[in-house]
């Protein structure tokens, strides 16, 4: 065995109950970069005394060794996980698990975390806040209930950042983006729930100009009409934001443009087109001026956020990528225009990728650039996931098993059983006696015989056309 460093991640399964553990070994990131085989596990998860989980659709890291899911029955379970360092994962423990209230055709809008637990959002417009149970001494005896209430909808993407865990982001069709502080948010009713509608803060039913709901700090206008004095239509369809920053925020929109926002102002600083067909599916901040987006075919991309135009693109890609996971740098300074592991994504054809990424050229140099790194390149794959959202744990240290070697004789360890049945196999032909046609030979005689019992009507007689006469004029 040998020790080598992995990329672990902790992605949906397309059975109930149940999760995947990848770990990928460090690749060659050379002219033809290339992966060793990944370690793939299945893990099934014990629930003990709650109800089992369906399958996963959301999926929230909130510690080394814990992570917050939300299944396709609208429950939330909190996973007590195995240590990275460990050589086999353990099956994950349901350690709490409660329910939400979904309407019909609902479906997970998103789920993120924020100060103290998680925020979960359905389309209908139903927020929750679930806070997290601390574990080991400092565990409560009465662990705090969850707190919902509605919002504007139809909700499609949810969002926030560890540079303000007080506030999260939503935004959906013709609901433009919007924070919320959490406090104000679920803390303003008695008892935490409003499923008759919206906490409204205007009289008469009608909304007023620049008044915001209850636990709403900010709101962004919608961009300018188009040339033919139109309003443009407000779909976002995902939201990130850059680099942790609690100022720079990015969206998708359903008309397959990228817009960017400076949250010290309201309008939008960019509304780029860059969908080849569709709508923006998903976005993911990048190293510095760098964000990755897809659309609704199999475009995936990364944009130069300081001039709107890709640096390069994935061909090998032939399916939509339902979500992009960011993948840390394992070093702290890295160089511009150097090529590394930076991205996995989870596509619509149940597969996990592992993505080279190129970090954007310097100041100086902008735009689209030669070398190396000017197309990114898929290093692994992994089928049979389900499409749902996944983590990234982190690097770990684990065995690997080495590649198989040849010995004299063309087998190798552990080569011997197949060696053994090939010798079998040929024992078996040596064995089987030959099999001698017994059927007589036909003489010349009887072969035409054979051909004068063919009746008229069974022959096929070509004859020549006669040739046309030319009349002479």
């Amino acid at each position: 065995m040998v020790q080598s460093q992995t990329l672990n991640f902790l992605v949906p399964s397309l059975h109930p109950n149940t999760l995947i553990d990848l770990s990928f070994p460090s690749p060659s990131l050379g002219l033809v970069p290339s992966a060793p085989e990944p370690i793939v596990q299945h893990l099934p998860i014990k629930y003990g005394e709650h109800h089992p989980l369906g399958r996963a659709k959301r999926m929230v890291k909130t510690g080394d060794e814990r992570v917050i899911i939300a299944d396709d029955k609208f429950q939330i379970s909190t996973l007590e996980l195995s240590p990275l360092d460990q050589e086999e994962a353990s099956p994950p423990v349901v350690v709490a698990q409660e329910s939400v209230k979904g309407r019909k055709k609902d479906i997970w809008a998103g789920m993120t975390g924020v100060q103290g637990g998680v925020v979960s959002a359905l389309t209908s417009g139903l927020l929750t806040y679930h806070p997290t149970s601390k574990s080991g001494i400092e565990a409560e005896e009465t662990p705090k209930a969850s707190s919902s209430r509605s919002v504007p909808s139809p909700l499609q993407c949810l969002t926030s950042t560890s540079a303000s865990p007080h506030s999260f982001v939503t935004a959906g069709k013709e609901v433009d983006v919007s924070i919320w502080d959490i406090e104000r948010t679920f803390g303003s009713s008695s008892g935490g729930m409003e499923e008759d509608g919206p906490a409204r803060t205007w009289e008469g039913g009608k909304r007023k100009k620049n008044v915001y709901e209850v636990g709403q700090i900010w709101q962004a206008k919608n961009v300018p009409q188009n040339n033919l004095s139109l309003r443009q239509p407000i779909n976002h369809l995902c939201l990130t934001y850059l680099n942790d920053s609690p100022h720079l925020l990015v969206s998708g929109t359903k008309a397959g443009t990228i817009r960017r926002f400076d949250l010290r102002q309201r309008k939008p600083l960019s509304d780029w087109k860059v969908a080849r067909e569709g709508g923006i599916g998903c976005v993911a901040s990048g190293v510095e001026q760098e964000l990755f987006f897809s659309d609704q075919s199999n475009l995936l991309s990364s944009l130069d956020l300081r001039t709107g135009k890709p640096l390069y693109t994935y061909s090998q890609m032939t399916c939509t990528a339902h979500q992009l996971i960011p993948i840390p740098s394992f070093s702290a300074e890295v160089e511009s225009g150097s090529r590394q592991v930076g991205l996995g994504s989870i596509s619509s054809d149940a597969t996990f990728r592992l993505h080279t990424t190129t970090t954007p050229p310097s100041e100086g140099q902008r735009g689209n650039f030669g070398g190396e790194g000017k197309k990114g390149e898929i290093l692994s794959m992994v089928g049979g996931v389900g499409v749902g959202e996944g983590v990234f744990r982190g690097y770990s240290q684990r065995d690997i098993s080495p590649p198989k070697v040849e010995r004299e004789g063309g087998v190798g360890e552990g080569d011997g059983e197949e060696g053994e049945e090939e010798e079998d196999d040929e024992k078996v032909w040596e064995e089987m006696s030959e099999v001698v046609d017994q059927g007589r030979e036909m003489s010349e005689d009887e072969y035409s015989d054979s051909e004068s019992d063919v009746g008229e009507e069974d022959r096929v007689v070509i004859r020549n056309k006669p040739k046309k006469r030319v009349r002479k004029v």
